[in-house]
């Protein structure tokens, strides 16, 4: 991937767990637990360095554009699930299991869904071609711990000396394999990636535009973590390669773009902007993207957010009611709306905002998830528990879910489910005592052999192997 993608990926990796010996000549493999093991692993390593941005409108809208590139993938073994991590680094990487990480920098660079959608679709084609596996192959990576110190160190920037430390009893640590593309890496990963990209709807020149924003940056190496360009070199050549395969329509169909190429992108820099920037500095650029026309629905949608944040509701009503004439088929939008809507205890006013926006998008998360909070104001909690396991469905691994299913299992009288998912939560929050206590609670209402009380045990019994300082970090950055 070299060029417009920031990323790191990594993916259906295949190695021989032979205690203390050499693989031997016959092919290695990870069985999917193992893999799923795998996964895990890195997403723990994930959590301990870097903060996940869980709002659910940022989430739910990556993991929406993500899920409807993996519908054009065709075939998968697992489910894939996609987070935002809350640094500035333009960066981007898949891991096995089905994780895939977007940096809230490189969501700042772009400027459209499109844009997003290439980048994603370019991380699912390595992936799918299992370029990180052929490395490893060559590596002779002997344990997972020794695969997750080397994707740690490619793709978290991570110096030698942690990532050796992840790779423990391993003489294979990051610094003995270079996870860097190949050309003939990057020109499949393109040629699968258009077909992903037009195959989900989308103009398969967003790849071009997005690697040429990134040629026009001068990114300055002095972040921990390695931004895309590093580790996908030669862009200027790949500027040029990719405009050919455009011209010369190398997506494998004819088929026209039937998305709209922006879609709610502005929208979603509003939210980063009003969550993850100074408020000062988010209000006076709403402020003027207010004499913009093309900006002036982001902005009204932006300055909702700035009211809704600081409990001023009249005023997020009356900004999120302009941006929704503006923009009337924005999910985003009438989402925010349904929020405000609520907390004003107009639960059939916000009812109806939310449903009008499933029925722009029902495969919304963030949607799902507000329209159950409002039924469950509503004590409607069969509907309410609908949607947010349709939530969950959409968006697995949210923190902010499990603790809102929890408390509704909870109020509906049903405690097994109730503790587990509150124990989920606990997990996440970095809280190992509450997640003992949930776990026991949940074993008294479910039985041994349930799979939600095996989850739970084993996350515990890594979180007691974790070193104290690491439990200490994310308890802080939690």
């Amino acid at each position: 991937m070299n060029g417009a993608w920031r990323t790191a990926v990594a993916v259906f990796l295949v190695l021989s767990l032979l205690a203390g010996t050499v693989p031997s000549s016959r092919a290695w493999a990870l069985d999917l637990e193992e893999e799923k093991e795998l996964g895990r692993k890195m997403l723990q390593t994930v959590r301990e360095h870097f903060r996940l941005i869980e709002d659910p409108e940022v989430a739910g809208y990556v993991q929406g554009i993500g899920k409807r590139v993996v519908r054009s993938v065709g075939p998968v073994h697992y489910d894939y699930a996609f987070f935002v991590i809350d640094h500035a680094t333009p960066n981007a990487f898949a891991i096995p299991g089905g994780y895939v990480f977007v940096f809230r920098g490189l969501l700042e660079l772009m400027d459209s869904e499109a844009e997003l959608a290439a980048i994603l679709s370019h991380e699912l084609a390595h992936v799918q071609a299992r370029h990180i596996h052929k490395q490893l192959e060559k590596g002779r990576m002997l344990s997972i711990a020794a695969i997750v110190g080397t994707l740690a160190g490619a793709f978290l920037g991570l110096d030698g000396k942690a990532a050796q430390a992840l790779a423990v009893g391993s003489m294979a640590g990051a610094r003995s394999l270079q996870l860097k593309y190949s050309r003939e890496n990057e020109e499949e990963a393109d040629r699968l990636g258009f077909q992903y990209l037009t195959s989900a709807g989308y103009d398969a020149h967003a790849m071009v535009t997005v690697m040429q924003k990134m040629r026009r940056m001068n990114w300055q190496s002095d972040s921990r973590v390695p931004s895309y360009l590093l580790t996908h070199p030669a862009l200027g050549e790949r500027v040029g390669y990719l405009e050919q395969l455009v011209e010369h329509g190398a997506t494998g169909g004819s088929r026209a773009a039937f998305r709209d190429a922006v879609g709610d992108y502005p929208f979603i820099q509003a939210v980063l902007m009003s969550g993850h920037t100074d408020v000062d500095a988010a209000q006076n650029r709403f402020t003027g993207w207010l004499q913009d026309p093309a900006r002036k629905a982001a902005a009204l949608y932006g300055l909702g957010r700035l009211a809704l944040q600081k409990g001023r509701l009249e005023e997020a009503l009356a900004h999120l009611r302009q941006a929704a004439i503006l923009k009337p088929a924005s999910p985003l939008v009438l989402n925010s709306l349904g929020e405000a809507y609520q907390r004003l205890g107009r639960l059939e006013d916000a009812e109806k905002a939310l449903r009008s926006a499933l029925m722009i998008d029902d495969e919304s998360p963030m949607v799902h998830l507000r329209l159950g909070l409002v039924y469950q104001d509503q004590n409607r909690w069969q509907e309410a528990l609908q949607h947010l396991k349709r939530a969950e469905g959409l968006a697995p691994l949210n923190a902010e879910l499990d603790y809102h299913l929890g408390v509704l299992y909870g109020r509906m009288q049903d405690l097994g489910p109730a503790h587990y998912h509150l124990g989920r939560y606990a997990m996440r929050r970095g809280d190992f005592q509450l997640v003992a206590f949930h776990l026991e609670k949940a074993q008294s209402y479910l039985p041994a052999s349930d799979d939600r009380i095996k989850e739970l045990a084993r996350w515990l019994k890594e979180a007691k192997r974790t070193p104290r300082d690491a439990r200490m970090q994310v308890l802080d950055g939690f």
